[in-house]
Formats: C-alpha cells, structure tokens, sequence
C-alpha cells in the first residue's frame, strides 16, 4: 500500500495531480499496489483530488477519523463530544468547525459555533463552502463529530493547543498545519487516539495488509504518525524539516512531481523481494 497525503504532497493547485504522477500512481495500483489517500480534509473535498486522480480508492480523512471505500461507502468512523473544546475555544475567543460524515448521515459536512466573533478566514470559509455548512450552536446541538477545528493566527492557535493539553491532559490531538487558501493557520483537534495512522491500520486490517508493506508519504506534522509508523515512511522535499527528520526517505517537492521519486523507491523494493523469492525458491 501507498497512502499519500493530499494538500504539499499530492494535490496542486486546485486539487489536481500533475499527469506525470497520476500515470505513475496509475500504474502502480492497476499492478497490485493499493493506492490510499490519507488527508485531514473531509471526504467531499478529497473526492475532487480522487476524480482528478482518475481512478476510485480508498481514503482515509478528517485526520484518521474516517474511512471511506471506493465506492463512497463508509468503512469506519468515530465521533467524539466536541462540547468541551468548543467552550474553551469561546473563552479564546475561536471560533470552532466541527466535522460530520455527511455523505453517510446527510445533512451539512460540517458546523460553525456560533458562540463567538468569526474572523475573515472563517466567514470565508464558512462562505465559500455555504452550499455544505450551517451556523450552530455547538453547546447545544449535536455533541458527536469527526473532529474539529480552529482558523486563526498561529500564536492564537497555539494558546488554544497549550490550554488544551492543561484542561484536557492526554484527552486530545491537537495539530498545528499552515492554511494554504487563507494565509491563517487551522489547528485540528481530535481525541487522542485519532490520528492518521489510526485510520490506515484500519485499512490494514481490512484488506489484510502488514504496516511493513505499507509506504506512507507526507509533508506536514499531521503526517507524523504514520510516516514513523509505517514500513516505510517519505516525507515531501517541500515538508516540514521535524518529519523529514524521522522519514525513511525525503524525495522532492510535491509541484516538482517529487512522488515519482516514491514511486521508484517502491519499484526498488518490489524488485529487491522478487529477487529474494527468487534466491530461496
């Protein structure tokens, strides 16, 4: 298995894949290497990567919270009560998204706290996904979610990360990734078994699939877990310099089609198992 992040690995500009990497990708998994998407996006957002991809796979989104087979049936999910971060994200003065498995449950992807001042990246967040979103009041409506999150700037995000981890010692993931369409940060907060990681050896389980036969390719701290987790962990050459420091492999920038480099890395190690089948046959 190949899971590859989307947004700096991936994923361009308006959720294409470059067509050198999309024929690679292609060709890996018409020939017996299942191809995975492990994303903190939601599924209705990966689907437009999946469809620029060209074929239908499996993803694991919403930070390892949910996976989804590829024909859009949900394989797994978990929610958890977002009521307490919610009211410590007003004491901050943050707005809360909290996140739903809308293609399997109807209803809006995902809901807007209306306990607190939105700023400019969550009216335009909020705007521009209008069509998939509602405002609520996240203290008193439905507790359980997929996750959730926070726009603001990275020193407002990282207070909300240090208070979390005071209230809530040992209860919740909290990541800090840079927001590519606002210039803001998001800061996505899970419980603390949830990562992406998480989703995959569900996956794993399901297809029967060793975690040392699985390549995990990403380019943020999101992608810790499964990069240190897998077989065989890459990080972007564009990525975060604290993964690339546990990654197996650093191979190049996600706009310079630097998965290609991932994939010759797996042809070398198929190559290298036949030749070893081979010797003790």
């Amino acid at each position: 298995m190949i899971a590859l992040d989307l947004d700096g690995t991936l994923a361009v500009e308006n959720h294409q894949v470059l067509p050198a990497t999309r024929d690679a990708l292609k060709d890996l998994h018409f020939n017996g290497v299942e191809v995975v998407i492990a994303t903190g996006r939601r599924y209705r957002t990966t689907r437009l990567v999946i469809e620029s991809l060209g074929f239908d796979v499996y993803a694991v989104c919403n930070g390892g919270a949910l996976v989804k087979e590829p024909e859009q049936s949900t394989l797994h999910a978990e929610s958890y009560d977002v009521r307490p971060v919610a009211e410590l994200a007003r004491e901050l003065g943050l707005t809360l998204f909290a996140q739903r498995d809308a293609h399997e449950l109807g209803g809006a992807d995902f809901i807007v706290d209306t306990g607190s001042n939105w700023n400019d990246a969550t009216n335009a967040h909020f705007n521009n996904n209008s069509e998939w979103a509602e405002k609520a009041d996240l203290l008193a409506s439905e507790p359980a979610y997929l996750v959730s999150g926070a726009f603001d700037s990275e020193s407002s995000l990282n207070e909300l990360v240090r208070q979390t981890a005071i209230r809530f010692p040992d209860v919740y993931n909290t990541i800090l990734v840079p927001h590519l369409d606002s210039g803001h940060f998001y800061c996505e907060i899970s419980p603390k078994h949830i990562d992406k990681w998480h989703g995959l050896t569900k996956l794993n389980e399901h297809l029967g699939i060793a975690a040392e036969h699985t390549c995990t390719v990403g380019d943020q701290l999101n992608d810790m877990a499964m990069v240190k987790a897998s077989g065989h962990g890459v990080a972007m050459g564009n990525g975060h310099e604290d993964l690339q420091k546990v990654a197996r492999l650093i191979c190049g920038d996600n706009k310079e089609d630097g998965i290609l480099d991932v994939v010759n890395y797996i042809h070398d190690i198929n190559k290298t198992c036949l030749l070893y089948t081979s010797d003790a046959a």
